[in-house]
């Protein structure tokens, strides 16, 4: 009955009585006036500044009585603020860097300077001169300096009992290092802890005697700085400690070898330590092997054997008492499932993850302002109740306490706070079992789990007419087996009508797959092709449902499947001149010779087409062979267009040339063709009737994408002048009429077709173009005013408008011509060439840079090879027609990457090349990067 009577007596006494506290309160100034001399008067009396230290006295215990103990920390920390605190209590740290002793002589030590500083912060937290943030980071910075104490404090004094021998006296912590996880290593750390830590030290970092003896002594140290942070039975925490190593009783798993630790974590059954060590930092001690240890640390935590999913879902289902527990295993999921790829994951603070996790849409950005608050409305609930009680604590039982922490919180009673802190608390359950594989789940429920032959699910697959490709499919099924409902479609080509699915044009995959089973006949089992580890597969799969409208007329013949069903060998051209030399244009006699001419170019850019999506030919060489096919085209034309001429055009032909201008890029399918003519004399009727009959013969030779588009507008007078001027006549233009755009696409015109005689007239005639009729300095200041009006005028739709685009297709062009219009005068060599070479030469003559030179040529076949896919695809732009999987890598492998989503960052990085060139080579300004600016 006595001992009864006795524990109430206690509890009465310890009872948080807020009436108590205006006679707290005024102890406490009397305390302050002693301490500091005097009493401050007016500046403590304010009312906010008294109502907070009611608060203080009427709402806590410990954080009361260490008012009272360090009455002038509190003052000032009021008045102030926190940091003249803090600024002292580093220096009393820096202080005891020489002290000597025990862990009781250490913790004594440790105890009034953390004190006041849990005074300081918890003073500028409540008052709301400090966020949670700045609290919680000035703790961890102070929990840091304790730690780099106390370590070295320890182990300066068994070095300097002989425990361990060490090579450099002043440098006695080299090779040992503290690596701290949890809520410490991530800046999310409460008055009183826990700390979670390890004392680790390398294998070299003791020799001899000491060596052999070292992990003994380091077992007791790490027992000794426990005891110095907990303190002994009614002492009062400094911080509770935990390490990931073992129970901590007795100081077991505070201290161990680095190389052990690592080996045990490469182990199995090492989740919760890897978990650990990959949202770990080194907090003291030696920094650089500290750092060394977690780089190594790193390829067994993200390389090879990765956490698997059992070790989150147990991270997930984890019970705490802890009020943030679960947003902590919300930020713990998103460091390990993301922390591999991006580091900043590692160890940041849980509000910092999930801000960073909802800008890189990880995240919903409303889900990540709920993990936010809630976690903040956790911590403070934590915080104060630390503040309460002076322990590392985080449940509140009796009466008075859930009374004063509600009044803390900001809270009219404790059953407010308590449904708060529950509703976030499930908010972030739900997250992070979404997190765990609820949205997996959810993504399962739209999964397909139909046969191929449900028209339906065909159309979710992205065909048009699911079902009459699902008659389709029983047809081929019957004509495969011979029995109606012998065998699924599945069977016969797993996956295939998926893969089709996957291109950009589904159901020309399909329409052509269909006439590839006719032409296949009885002589190929196509079936057997289209299997998943068949070679043709995905060669086929990627041509049919990306180029099929232009590989088509391959399937129009039998020649022409048999190519297809053929297996591609060493025989495939990789070049233009290969193209033209393996499949030589017709004989160009009769009147037929354009039929035959136009189903030759068909059938050569359809064979073109279908090697580069099979990947037989790859696509600089496509680009170059089109490029070859369609000027070949342009002279036979010409040819014959002479023969076929009627009599009133009779010799008109003879006495009239033809050239194209090359500062467009390459002639590709669909692509404008820009050309002109020159004629030996002004006869302009016969002239004129020859040149419109040939661009009308152009125009008709083909229609759809194997259409030409003649383009003679750049010639005297513009599209109101004669097509085919006289030589001196066009002499007169370039001198004087032609604006600076033209001027440039002059210096690259080359004569392809026409009599020696007139050849070399207009040959000589477009030479002109760079015979210094004009200034380039102020040739370049009109190409650039034009430039900039076409650009305002024909805004870019898009980063794919690659026409369009600062640094795309045409500024790269724009580039290579004004360096040929600038050097052809005394390199004429750089007229006649491929512009890669002509960029060589003016290399190799010191005109421009290598770099530079290099840097032009790939960024103009960068752009030739996307330009090229386009064309023949039919496709614009990802944001009106959406990239499907396999022609995003269609398109990877045409622009050299591995997959779609590089694509437009090296776009980005080639369109700044160019731009930073056009500024450098045509507009003469400086380089302001590393790259020497290159020679003018």
């Amino acid at each position: 009955m006595a001992a009864t009577a006795a524990h109430a007596a206690r509890n009465s006494a310890d009872k948080i009585d807020p009436s108590r506290a205006s006679a707290a309160l005024e102890r406490w100034r009397r305390a302050v006036a002693d301490s500091m001399g005097g009493d401050p008067g007016a500046p403590l009396d304010q009312p906010d500044r008294r109502l907070l230290m009611l608060r203080i006295f009427g709402g806590t215990r410990r954080l009361g009585e260490l008012c009272v103990t360090h009455p002038d920390a509190a003052a000032i920390a009021l008045m102030d603020g926190a940091s003249p605190v803090l600024a002292e209590a580093a220096r009393d740290l820096t202080a005891l860097d020489r002290g000597v002793g025990g862990p009781e002589a250490l913790h004594a030590a440790l105890a009034p300077i953390k004190n006041r500083v849990d005074v300081a912060i918890a003073i500028a937290e409540l008052s709301g001169q400090w966020s949670v943030a700045d609290a919680t980071a000035a703790r961890v910075d102070f929990a840091e300096r304790m730690v780099e104490t106390g370590i070295r404090w320890l182990v300066r004094a068994a070095v300097k009992r002989g425990e361990l021998a060490v090579e450099d006296p002043d440098n006695f912590l080299r090779g040992v290092f503290i690596v701290a996880g949890g809520d410490f290593a991530h800046e999310d750390l409460s008055p009183h802890g826990p700390l979670d830590l390890v004392i680790l030290y390398a294998e070299d970092a003791f020799k001899g005697q000491a060596a052999r003896g070292a992990d003994r002594i380091f077992v007791r140290i790490g027992a000794e700085i426990r005891e110095a942070f907990e303190g002994k039975t009614g002492d009062h925490q400094l911080y509770a400690l935990r390490t990931p190593l073992g129970s901590g009783v007795g100081g077991a798993g505070f201290a161990d070898n680095a190389a052990r630790v690592k080996a045990t974590a490469a182990g199995p059954q090492a989740e919760a330590l890897k978990m650990w060590l990959g949202g770990a930092r080194v907090v003291a001690g030696d920094r650089t092997a500290g750092g060394v240890f977690l780089e190594e640390m790193e390829e067994v935590v993200w390389g090879e054997n990765p956490i698997p999913s059992e070790a989150l879902n147990a991270l997930a289902e984890a019970s705490d008492a802890d009020p943030r527990s679960v947003f902590r295993k919300a930020a713990d999921i998103c460091r390990v499932t993301i922390g591999g790829l991006r580091p900043v994951f590692r160890t940041a603070s849980a509000r910092q993850i999930f801000e960073t996790a909802a800008s890189s849409r990880l995240l919903a950005r409303d889900v990540a302002r709920r993990l936010v608050a809630g976690e903040e409305l956790a911590h403070v609930a934590v915080a104060r109740m630390q503040m309460i009680k002076g322990s590392c604590t985080v449940e509140v039982e009796r009466e008075d306490e859930k009374s004063a922490l509600a009044r803390l919180c900001g809270f009219a009673d404790y059953e407010g706070l308590d449904a708060a802190l529950k509703g976030a608390q499930t908010d972030a359950a739900n997250t992070v079992k979404r997190l765990t594989g609820g949205i997996q789940a959810e993504i399962a429920l739209y999964r397909s789990g139909s046969e191929d032959g449900d028209a339906g699910k065909l159309e979710d697959l992205g065909f048009l007419n699911g079902a009459v490709l699902s008659a389709a499919i029983d047809d081929w099924t019957r004509s495969a087996r011979g029995i109606a409902g012998s065998q699924k479609f599945s069977a016969l080509a797993p996956g295939l009508l998926t893969a089709f699915g996957e291109t950009q044009h589904p159901d020309d995959a399909v329409r052509l797959f269909d006439k590839l089973l006719d032409a296949g006949g009885d002589k190929h089992d196509v079936f057997a092709m289209m299997r998943d580890n068949a070679y043709q597969r995905d060669g086929l799969v990627d041509a049919f449902g990306s180029f099929g409208s232009v590989i088509e007329p391959l399937l129009n013949t039998e020649e022409g499947a048999e190519i297809i069903l053929d297996r591609p060998g060493a025989e495939t051209p990789q070049s233009g001149g290969e193209w033209l030399a393996r499949f030589t244009p017709p004989a160009l006699k009769g009147n037929d010779a354009l039929k035959e001419l136009a189903a030759w170019r068909r059938d050569a850019i359809a064979r073109i087409a279908f090697s580069a999506a099979s990947g037989a030919t790859n696509f600089d060489a496509a680009v170059d062979a089109l490029d070859a096919i369609h000027m070949r085209t342009l002279t036979d034309v010409f040819e014959v267009a002479r023969k076929l001429a009627p009599k009133d055009e009779a010799g008109a032909g003879d006495k009239i040339a033809l050239h194209v201008f090359e500062a467009e890029g390459p002639h590709l399918p669909g692509v404008a063709t820009y050309l002109g003519f020159i004629a030996q004399d002004a006869d302009n009727e016969g002239n004129e009737a020859f040149a419109k009959r040939y661009l009308a013969t152009l125009s008709d030779l083909d229609d759809g994408v194997f259409a030409i588009l003649p383009d003679a507008s750049h010639r005297p007078s513009g599209v109101s002048g004669t097509l085919a001027p006289a030589a001196a006549a066009f002499k007169s233009y370039v001198q004087s009429e032609a604006v600076a755009h033209e001027q440039i696409m002059l210096a690259r015109g080359r004569v392809i077709a026409g009599e020696n005689k007139i050849a070399e007239q207009a040959q000589d005639a477009l030479r002109t173009a760079v015979a210094g009729a004009r200034r380039a300095d102020i040739l370049f200041r009109d190409l650039d005013r034009a430039r900039a009006q076409r650009m305002r005028r024909e805004k870019a739709t898009s980063d794919w408008d690659i026409d369009r685009i600062e640094g795309g297709r045409t500024d790269v062009e724009l580039v290579i011509s004004t360096l040929i219009y600038k050097h052809a005068s005394a390199h004429p060599f750089v007229q006649d060439t491929h512009p890669a070479e002509a960029l060589v030469a003016m290399a190799r003559s010191g005109l421009i840079t290598e770099d530079a030179a290099q840097s032009l040529a790939s960024a103009r076949a960068f752009w030739a090879r996307l330009q090229l896919v386009r064309a023949l695809s039919g496709w614009a732009d990802p944001t009106r027609t959406p990239v499907r999987k396999r022609f995003g890598e269609l398109i990877a492998r045409a622009a050299g990457v591995q997959k779609f989503e590089q694509v437009r960052p090296m776009m980005r990085g080639y369109a700044d090349e160019v731009s930073r060139s056009y500024a450098q080579l045509v507009l003469g300004r400086p380089c302001l990067g590393a790259m020497p600016q290159a020679a003018h």
